[in-house]
């Protein structure tokens, strides 16, 4: 059996780096901006602030989602944090994008202020996620999973 300790230091470790500014990519609207085609773990930030953090079994295809707003909840959540107030708005969701105004000033928005890192994981994704959540128990995050059982 694996020791408490032992996983929390382990993402303990993994959190430093993925905080680490060294280690944050400026996002930009192309593809293929990540070459990680491995299962991993990956955050966002907005100005330099920790915002979500999410997992996925190919972080290259994760990322290019982004581009797409049906294909991502948090370019869904970022776009309802920065236009909610916009007289264009309306909710997006996984069929249907926002209006195409509202898209270019979401993908402006992005480019500017959205910045991500990611470290790639084979196994215990969901926990590192759920764990990385309650550590930044103060943040609002754009995402919040609800505890596994």
């Amino acid at each position: 059996m694996i020791d408490d300790k032992l996983i929390e230091s382990y993402f303990t470790e993994i959190k430093n780096y993925l905080i680490n500014k060294e280690n944050q990519i400026k996002f930009s609207l192309v593809r293929n901006q990540c070459s990680e085609i491995e299962a991993g773990v990956y955050c966002f930030f907005i100005d330099n602030k920790i915002r979500y953090i999410g997992e996925s079994g190919c972080i290259k295809k994760r990322i290019n989602d982004l581009l797409n707003t049906k294909n991502h909840s948090f370019r869904r959540s970022f776009g309802e944090l920065y236009f909610l107030s916009n007289p264009l708005y309306k909710k997006a969701s996984s069929t249907s994008s926002y209006h195409p105004d509202i898209e270019i000033l979401l993908s402006s928005k992005m480019n500017k202020h959205l910045s991500y890192s990611f470290f790639p994981m084979k196994i215990g994704r969901k926990e590192f996620e759920e764990w990385l959540q309650d550590y930044y128990s103060e943040v609002e995050f754009l995402n919040k999973r609800k505890k596994r059982k």
